[in-house]
């Protein structure tokens, strides 16, 4: 993939919302967050074709109180990891942070101008001229976990976008991260749970592409008040018609096989 390209399709209007927080270890008391804004925009003209970069930046930035933060430091390097996809940088090595996200914005805005511009096959090409993301978040907490949920709409040219979400979960007793394979003290028990609920609330099995239609879950899920979620990303076990596909399981039926439910 093409400079031009992989800046269109990563770069231009960026609307997200962050969520770092954290406790020091064996500190189960919820946290305090701050909402930070950063804002920037540019507009280029050339030959009567507009390029259009807006970036908003909209971040909580949360931390415990006592000012102890052991979990932070791997909550920030998760998130920022996860985030770097979306950016062109030049050096593979250089990290993303709330410190520097504002310059690698700004960066890659003008690199993404510059090659446009230069690029005179995409003259007459206003979808290659423009790209769109947007990620935002939710954060729920009890006095086990934190649960923050990150969701991106992304638009690089072509008939429609694309979407999904990804979730980071960890233990407030110790900052372990839960996955699927440590949520549940029986995960076949609730694998079976899951896969009726699955068929109740989306449809048979056989309408999706789950391999010799063997049921699974899926890798990102996440936790609410009243109920835990797992979510199927776009194309992971459908067409894009279908869109994402999402298991509610309340609370009640699943807490005697999860721990981490209050």
């Amino acid at each position: 993939m093409n400079k031009v390209n992989k800046l269109r399709q990563l770069i231009v209007a960026i609307v997200f919302v962050m969520s770092v927080f954290a406790c020091k270890t064996n500190n189960r008391s919820n946290v305090e967050v701050t909402s930070i804004t950063v804002a920037d925009s540019s507009y280029n003209y050339t030959d009567d074709t507009t390029i259009n970069n807006i970036v908003i930046i909209n971040y909580l930035d949360a931390k415990c109180a006592s000012g102890e933060n052991s979990i932070a430091e791997t909550v920030n390097q998760d998130f920022f990891i996860w985030l770097k996809q979306f950016f062109f940088v030049d050096n593979d090595d250089t990290d993303i942070t709330k410190d520097n996200l504002k310059d690698v914005v700004a960066s890659d805005i003008k690199a993404f101008i510059k090659d446009v511009n230069e690029d005179k096959s995409l003259a007459d090409c206003k979808p290659c001229r423009s790209a769109e993301l947007s990620v935002s978040s939710s954060l729920y907490q009890n006095s086990s976990i934190i649960s923050a949920v990150y969701s991106y709409y992304q638009y690089s040219g072509g008939a429609h976008g694309g979407y999904g979400c990804t979730a980071f979960n960890y233990s407030k007793k110790d900052g372990t991260p839960i996955t699927v394979e440590n949520l549940s003290t029986n995960i076949d028990e609730l694998t079976a749970i899951a896969e009726k609920a699955f068929v109740e609330q989306n449809g048979e099995i056989t309408d999706y592409w789950f391999e010799d239609n063997k049921f699974y879950l899926p890798d990102v899920f996440y936790f609410t008040e009243n109920k835990i979620e797992f979510y199927y990303n776009l194309y992971e076990i459908a067409s894009y018609a279908a869109g994402a596909i999402v298991i509610e399981l309340n609370n009640d039926d699943v807490k005697h096989l999860i721990d981490y439910l209050d």
